[in-house]
């Protein structure tokens, strides 16, 4: 197993794991850390497993031709090494796993991949092999097979430091004829083993380490018997640095002395050692290398008191020793209040609960519930203006509110008049006549059912018509009929009564309808289209005589007027884009109707033309 990149070997006996040394009637399992040994007395075999690599040592005279398998025959001969279960043999050693058992979990984790050596081939940590290093066991082991292996997994295997494997197998086979010898230190740091803290790597040490425990060490050292001859050679490992000793078998703890006192954790006390150990003190007694301890003394405290808001009186235990202290209990602090319109919630922490403090808003005046900002109106009483003030309440700490009544504006535009309304502060403006402004904007009020003619200007009439509480400016406009003086019968020439329009008695025209096309007017507005426009025009029976009955001249009169009238509208296009009716006079008909006969010189024409009248609402 790879532990923090140091490859440890994990035992177990029939699945079970055991710490080495592991011994039953049968075999012996010892490690030093780096090899881990299995000894079979009754058959006089040795296992030896290191990660990378095994070794089986069998004695001939017990297994002579009766072996098979990747480590070839035992004759000794080794001719038929790696041979394969086919009979083949595999020079390269490559193919192990065609002699795994059926089911077997084996696997081939080094299995190396034969790759085409490189060029050149760097074999030089092989020479060690054939240095000095291992002078004194050349005499007793050959090591060419041994650096032709290490050639060959220089050249051709891919897996970590197996150039090792080769001087860690030959540094066996001599410690197995009893020469221990210190190679790693000669691979530049190549084949260097870390042991883990706080052991040390030693190349020549014992199968089987001392510990504090005398019956181990009674069971796997001091006693003489057929497992300790098999493992009384010298071997590298991971022991306890100089002046320690090894505190167990299953532990890896090196301590200077074994005169200590072993806990139930695990952990160990010197001789007169003393702790703390729950609520008791103990000491490593010297004599016994026993524990003994005794309950520890409480100190007395003095009486408290909880008195700040949320504290409530608790007994805590301090190390073994209980007292009494105070601890916030956030379910005895009061909630938070809630603070009334002008104010804001300020928060401090006490000891254990928060402190609220309502705290007046900066430029702000309250009313029935409302902040206002100084300045703002403040709706209060219907006929006063109240504003929020700069002057700050003493008491409150508020802005005040300051009322004056609301002045009210009496003035009216032309045609109104001020009139108190009950109920309310202000009176207001009403209506009470029409007003007519003239083109020259100068106006004239009107009161309803008055007629008025601007002064020069005899064609236009304004009427006031009160509708309701309604004001309407209904204006009257005549449009003359055309008028030439050459076509009238001399001396008939006149003025009509309400001096707008010139009429006469055209020459050789009876009376009847006569028609013009015009374009009506009203107040800058304009009709679209020509409109036909009717007059009555033409002379009439006229005559004297003397009646001899009255004994004077008898005048007879008649005058050409209308005698069937119509109202008809049409629409005008005023200059702001809108639209208003225009209502004006149609005659249907004219004839000769008689009328009174004046003194010459003052007599009424004889024919009398009809004027064009056109009527206007305004409002």
């Amino acid at each position: 197993m790879d532990i923090n990149g140091i490859f440890t070997n994990q035992i177990s006996v029939n699945d079970k794991p055991v710490c080495a040394a592991y011994q039953t009637g049968d075999f012996r399992v010892t490690t030093t850390g780096i090899d881990t040994v299995l000894v079979i007395p009754r058959i006089h075999a040795k296992i030896t497993f290191s990660g990378l690599m095994f070794s089986i040592y069998l004695p001939y005279s017990e297994f002579s031709n009766n072996t098979r398998g990747q480590c070839g025959t035992c004759n000794n001969n080794r001719t038929d090494d790696c041979m394969l279960p086919s009979g083949k043999i595999d020079s390269s050693c490559s193919n192990a796993h065609e002699w795994h058992t059926n089911n077997s979990n084996c696997e081939d984790h080094l299995q190396p991949t034969p790759a085409p050596p490189p060029n050149p081939c760097n074999t030089t940590i092989c020479e060690v092999i054939k240095s000095s290093v291992f002078e004194a066991c050349h005499k007793i082991i050959d090591y060419s097979p041994f650096v032709r292996a290490c050639e060959f997994d220089v050249c051709h295997m891919h897996v970590n430091h197996s150039c090792c494997t080769s001087l860690q197998a030959y540094a066996e086979a001599c410690a197995e004829s009893g020469v221990c010898i210190d190679w790693r230190s000669a691979t530049k740091g190549r084949c260097e083993y870390k042991c883990p803290s706080p052991k040390v790597y030693q190349a020549c040490g014992v199968n089987v380490e001392s510990t504090c425990d005398s019956w181990y060490n009674q069971k796997f050292i001091y006693t003489i018997n057929e497992f300790s001859r098999m493992t009384n050679m010298k071997v590298e490992g991971c022991y306890c640095p100089k002046d320690t000793v090894l505190l167990s078998s299953n532990s890896n703890e090196c301590v200077p002395t074994c005169e200590i006192c072993r806990l139930a954790n695990g952990k160990w006390k010197k001789a007169n050692e003393t702790w703390i150990e729950g609520c008791e003190e103990c000491i490593c007694e010297e004599d016994t290398l026993q524990v003994t301890c005794r309950s520890m003394s409480c100190p007395t405290h003095p009486p408290i008191s909880c008195d700040e808001e949320g504290q409530v009186k608790v007994t805590d235990t301090d190390g073994c020793c209980q007292k009494e202290k105070c601890e916030c209990d956030v379910k005895q602090c009061p909630g938070m209040p809630s603070c009334s319109a002008g104010y804001y919630l300020n928060t401090t922490m006490g000891v254990c609960c928060h402190k609220y403090f309502c705290v007046p808003k900066k430029g702000v005046c309250v009313s029935n519930n409302h902040e206002y900002q100084v300045g703002d109106l403040v709706p209060m009483k219907p006929c006063d203006k109240c504003i929020c003030s700069h002057q700050i309440n003493a008491n409150s700490n508020l802005h005040t509110i300051e009322c004056q009544p609301i002045p009210c504006d009496i003035h009216c535009p032309l045609g109104y008049e001020y009139q108190i309304v009950p109920g309310q502060c202000c009176g207001k403006c009403v209506q009470t006549s029409c007003v007519v402004t003239l083109l020259n904007n100068s106006t004239h009020t009107l009161q309803p059912g008055t007629i008025w003619t601007p002064s020069g200007d005899p064609c236009v009439r304004f009427e006031c018509v009160k509708n309701g509480n309604q004001f309407t400016t209904v204006d009257i406009k005549t449009i003359c009929p055309p008028y030439d003086p050459n076509e009238c019968i001399p001396g008939t020439e006149t003025i009509t009564p309400d001096g707008c329009c010139h009429a006469c008695v055209r020459k050789n025209q009876s009376c009847s309808v006569s028609t013009t096309t015009v374009y009506l007017e009203s107040e800058g507005c304009h009709s679209k289209d020509l409109v036909n426009v009717t007059s009555c025009s033409g002379a009439c029976g006229t005559f004297t005589f003397y009646s001899t009955k009255m004994r004077s001249l008898q005048h007879t009169c008649s005058c050409c007027q209308e005698l069937t009238t119509s109202e008809r509208q049409i629409q005008l296009s005023c200059p702001d884009n809108t639209e208003v009716t225009y209502t004006y006079m149609h005659i249907d008909s004219c004839g000769c109707l008689k009328t009174e006969c004046s003194v010459f010189g003052h007599s009424q024409m004889a024919t009398t033309p009809s004027s064009v009248k056109s009527r206007r609402r305004r409002r």
